[in-house]
């Protein structure tokens, strides 16, 4: 008993010593820029979405426009797509075929490169832009050469020879 008894005197003899108690540290947490703009950029998305499906619903639905492009297509709007397709031989993806087939065109363009050899270039000499001269030219001989070729092929196979010499000639003369 007298250990007890001992044991309880002290412990109320001593109970001006408090408990140990839970410390509470200090922890500070800080947010990154990054992790704030996106936490922003995610609110606003939602209000976003939340602002479009309330027009859709409110509007109904929205307007489908259908245009005709036939005539954009037939005028050669879709030769991307024909450039990139690899079923295609190189010429026709390319555009090669589809300038010599038609010859208007051709002859439209052969008056079009004489017109720009006539003027471009005197106003390039004139100023003397060698430089630009000099890529004019090129250019409206090369337009010239597969031009006067294609009219070459188009002509009967008598006048074909003819016509090449001619164009020898010519290209010689520039």
């Amino acid at each position: 008993n007298t250990v007890v008894d001992m044991a309880l005197s002290a412990v109320s003899s001593k109970s001006t010593v408090r408990p140990a108690a839970a410390r509470r540290s200090a922890v500070v947490v800080k947010a990154s820029a990054e992790s704030r703009r996106a936490v922003l950029g995610g609110l606003l998305a939602g209000a976003a979405l939340t602002t479009s499906n309330a027009a859709l619903a409110l509007g109904g639905s929205t307007p489908v426009d259908i245009i005709d492009d036939r005539k954009a297509l037939a005028t050669g709007f879709d030769l991307i797509y024909e450039a990139r397709d690899l079923d295609l031989p190189q010429n026709e993806r390319d555009g090669m075929t589809q300038a010599r087939t038609n010859i208007e065109d051709t002859k439209k363009r052969v008056k079009e490169a004489k017109a720009r050899i006539d003027t471009g270039l005197d106003t390039y000499v004139k100023k003397n832009y060698w430089t630009e001269a000099r890529e004019q030219l090129r250019r409206q001989v090369g337009t010239l050469r597969f031009d006067l070729n294609a009219l070459a092929s188009s002509q009967p196979k008598d006048k074909r020879a003819v016509s090449q010499s001619l164009k020898k000639d010519f290209i010689a003369k520039v």
